[in-house]
């Protein structure tokens, strides 16, 4: 079968990014598929409650470890982690980007891949593709998010993403082609086996993604849904420490919510398990005002049969997949993350809100979340994404298969025939 390396100076297991999550899942369905798989990744992540919830303490298990280079198996993936001693990316050393460097070339002679993938774009990371391709091996570049239209992708034969949205904003903007494949899952890992839900929910409740909303939301239904609790699921700072820095539409300087006006709101931090929160989820608010690649949250709801009310951002809508309703945020919110929607701007999302709750054991409730299910099936998304690698890990092994032939001798005579050969004059 194949052999794929990726590489990437971002540690494949950071809970806290939405990015390395997919890229670990895409890689596992590749393995379940029979694909030799091999990963030098290290330990830089998003957060540190994502360095927590990988590794643990990487204070004692890490850093005051002898060794240099980690090596584990999960998943039928093999995993090597060169070390570094901060968790950011920004902080490594040059000493640390020799070794990661070091360790892959070991591996590209090792393991012999067909296709480097990964991402990132430092100069770590560049440099580790223009190694591939100096070796004639395929590249490919995994995209999720919408803010890479300066960079020109060196040492890159493939650019994947995960929405058509994306694709089309890279295309129109910076004329840069990308393969949309979907998103990744392993659903048993995301799906609570029993449902209490009793909770509207939003993941991340930070100014782009749209708190701004969320908490606008709250705040009306205290009045008009009192007995609908709200939860947020933090893995940056907390909604509380959000909520004094709103303001009123056009007065910057009015901020009328104070945490403590809040009695239906809740607050958990970043769950290395989802499951317990979508078991306790009725309904999922995802109002993103920035480009929203995908939306991984809005993906797992509907695998939990949960509705979803979006925000109509970029890929929002391929990743609930019509399992809810899509509504525009207003323009001033997009412009300025921490302006309030008014009165009636929220009314929208109110209603939906309403609709949902009231409709959400319905038989037309279940067909469509079904529908979106299947739209999403991971063996569509991974058909799309063998079906783009396939051509480059063929060219690979034919040109492995051209360097190892046997090359023609150009001197084929022996020394004693040489002997025999007249000089030629001119």
């Amino acid at each position: 079968m194949p052999k794929i390396l990726w590489v990437a100076p971002f540690s494949l297991h950071d809970t806290s990014s939405g990015a390395a999550i997919n890229c670990r899942y895409m890689l596992k369905g590749l393995a379940r598929l029979g694909y030799e798989v091999w990963a030098c990744s290290t330990f830089v992540f998003n957060t540190q409650s994502g360095a927590q919830q990988a590794f643990g303490d990487l204070e004692q298990q890490i850093y005051h470890s002898a060794n240099n280079v980690f090596v584990f198996d999960e998943d039928n993936i093999h995993y090597v982690y060169p070390k570094v001693m901060q968790t950011s990316e920004l902080s490594m050393t040059l000493a640390e980007c020799q070794l990661f460097f070091n360790t892959y070339r070991q591996i590209l002679s090792e393991f012999q891949p067909d296709l480097v993938m990964g991402y990132g774009v430092s100069p770590l990371a560049q440099t580790c593709f223009a190694e591939a391709k100096a070796q004639q091996l395929a590249t490919v570049y995994v995209v999720s998010n919408g803010t890479y239209g300066n960079y020109l992708f060196p040492n890159i034969d493939l650019i994947v993403t995960d929405s058509h949205a994306t694709a089309q904003l890279y295309a129109e903007r910076d004329e840069i082609n990308m393969v949309p494949v979907g998103a990744f899952f392993d659903v048993k890992d995301i799906t609570a086996p029993q449902h209490e839900p009793r909770f509207v929910t939003m993941i991340n409740p930070s100014e782009h993604k749209g708190v701004s909303i969320f908490a606008k939301l709250a705040q009306v239904c205290q009045q008009e849904l009192p007995q609908v609790q709200f939860l947020t699921v933090s893995s940056g700072r907390p909604i509380t420490e959000v909520l004094g820095l709103l303001h009123e539409k056009g007065k910057p300087q009015v901020h009328p919510f104070h945490p403590s006006d809040f009695k239906n709101l809740h607050m958990v931090d970043l769950q290395e398990d989802m499951r317990p929160i979508y078991a306790i989820t009725s309904v999922l608010v995802a109002p993103s005002l920035w480009f929203e690649p995908w939306g991984r949250c809005a993906s797992e709801a509907i695998f939990n049969n949960i509705p979803v009310i979006a925000a109509n951002s970029g890929g929002l809508s391929e990743a609930m997949a019509g399992g809810g309703v899509l509504l525009d945020t207003p323009q001033h919110c997009q412009e300025d993350y921490l302006s309030l929607p008014d009165d009636e701007e929220i009314r929208p999302w109110v209603e939906s809100l309403k609709f949902f709750l009231e409709h959400t054991s319905d038989s037309d409730s279940a067909e469509l979340l079904s529908t979106a299910q299947q739209r999403l099936s991971q063996e569509n998304a991974l058909g799309r994404l063998i079906t783009a690698l396939t051509p480059l890990i063929t060219r690979s092994q034919q040109k492995r298969a051209l360097r190892t032939q046997p090359q023609l001798n150009l001197n084929a005579l022996s020394d004693h025939q040489l002997a025999q050969v007249p000089d030629v004059h001119f």
